[in-house]
């Protein structure tokens, strides 16, 4: 069952804080993702490319084994490709905006293998709310 605000819009679970406060730089939120991944028996790469207006960064997570990392150069064996801009990820990894709004808002795009995002969601989710948009 999912939950539903008074305007009728759907709740949607937004991410564990990733930026340790606010304190956190744009690399530390990904290696904290893949911190978070570590445990959750994943074996996979995750690709990121968050854009500034300009260009584009790559962030690479990749967590198997209960180990993660983080690199900065693209992976041809990336499971998913996620792309946003970096306030749209700031606003993602603070916990304010939920991956699946950002998505509805068309702020968010994402390539493969949605089935393993929503697995991801449902180990990072830091508050209640529906998961799945479908």
């Amino acid at each position: 069952m999912s939950t539903v605000t008074k305007s009728g819009r759907r709740v949607y679970s937004s991410l564990k804080d990733l930026t340790d406060g606010g304190q956190a730089d744009l690399a530390k939120t990904f290696q904290n993702l893949a911190s978070l991944l570590e445990d959750a028996g994943f074996d996979v790469a995750i690709e990121y490319q968050i854009g500034d207006g300009t260009t584009y960064r790559t962030f690479v997570v990749r967590a198997a084994n209960g180990t993660s990392a983080v690199h900065a150069e693209s992976a041809p064996d990336a499971r998913l490709r996620v792309f946003m801009a970096e306030a749209t990820w700031n606003e993602i990894a603070s916990g304010a905006t939920s991956p699946a709004d950002a998505f509805c808002d068309g702020r968010m795009r994402v390539i493969g293998d949605t089935d393993l995002g929503v697995r991801m969601l449902k180990h990072l989710a830091g508050t209640p709310g529906r998961i799945g948009i479908c």
